[in-house]
């Protein structure tokens, strides 16, 4: 598949987002694992998942790195991690700007942005909500199974989001609460589809939940969401979990354990089960039946 091409303007210049060789990629580290002192000459965007690490920069101050971080260092910072006790990993997000003259913009973010931090610093971290964080790694895992795929345009759009959104959660806290009345039924259902969209990809996900985030009674959310939408919540749920199964299913070759486990189901036979109510077909029957690529034996 060709680079996607993304545009951004800098300097009066349109410059491509060209994605490294790696593109995007989960890495999970241990405590014994030595990361040794290194630098890209590009853009790293981490989300810092399951537990903390420590971000070395020669020179600088140790750099806690908690759970939910979302980290971008600019090119040619060198550095390296350290982990604690338990696995900590990383989702990255590895990219330079060039122009259509093939030269790279490599200079800090915050320069192509519009701040003008004397010197700039080298490093941007913000610590996300749990709502935020589940935002960004659900579109990382979509755009990373779009790259798999066979379009180019779509795999563009999924890349586009997903960086526009680590842009956006880094610049600002641009994730406010409405100004709706929480007493709509229209902005309940909006708000439950919203948090069922962060959240599917995490078993931990549920009515109670959801009641907890809105201050509802989960019954009563329940019922006004059934009410409007002719299903229940858990329904809901399931739904948006197989319609994001399908999906990998057709475009990736991940295992149907792997599959089951990246969409929120916290049992293989269980999703099996639920993905032949849904669609008559087991999921490797689906795949066959689609064309998609087979297993990947890993």
């Amino acid at each position: 598949m060709m680079n996607p091409q993304i545009t951004v303007e800098a300097d009066g210049e349109s410059w491509f987002l060209e994605l490294e060789p790696n593109r995007l990629h989960h890495s999970r580290f241990t405590q014994e694992h030595h990361f040794p002192l290194h630098t890209h000459p590009a853009y790293h965007l981490i989300l810092v998942d399951r537990r903390g690490c420590t971000l070395h920069i020669p020179q600088l101050t140790l750099v806690e790195c908690p759970v939910r971080s979302l980290l971008l260092l600019n090119p040619e910072v060198p550095h390296r991690f350290t982990f604690g006790a338990r696995d900590c990993e990383h989702s990255s997000f590895i990219w330079r700007f060039r122009s259509r003259d093939g030269r790279y913009w490599l200079k800090p973010l915050q320069l192509l942005d519009g701040r003008r931090e004397e010197p700039p610093h080298p490093y941007l971290l913000k610590v996300l909500s749990p709502v935020q964080a589940s935002a960004y790694m659900r579109m990382h895992r979509e755009a990373e199974s779009y790259l798999h795929a066979r379009s180019g345009f779509v795999t563009s759009l999924k890349l586009f989001r997903l960086w526009t959104l680590g842009m956006e959660l880094l610049s600002e806290d641009y994730w406010m609460h409405e100004v709706i009345s929480s007493d709509s039924g229209d902005f309940l259902i909006e708000r439950i589809y919203r948090l069922i969209e962060d959240n599917f990809c995490y078993p931990w996900l549920s009515v109670s939940y959801l009641a907890d985030e809105l201050g509802k009674n989960a019954n009563y959310l329940n019922t006004v969401f059934s009410a409007r939408e002719g299903i229940g919540i858990g329904q809901a749920i399931r739904n948006r979990r197989l319609e994001q199964a399908k999906v990998m299913l057709e475009s990736t070759s991940w295992r149907i354990r792997e599959i089951s486990e990246q969409c929120g189901f916290t049992r293989q036979n269980y999703f099996t089960q639920a993905f032949r109510r849904s669609t008559g077909l087991t999921p490797l029957e689906y795949r066959r039946r689609t064309g998609a690529r087979p297993e990947a034996a890993r």
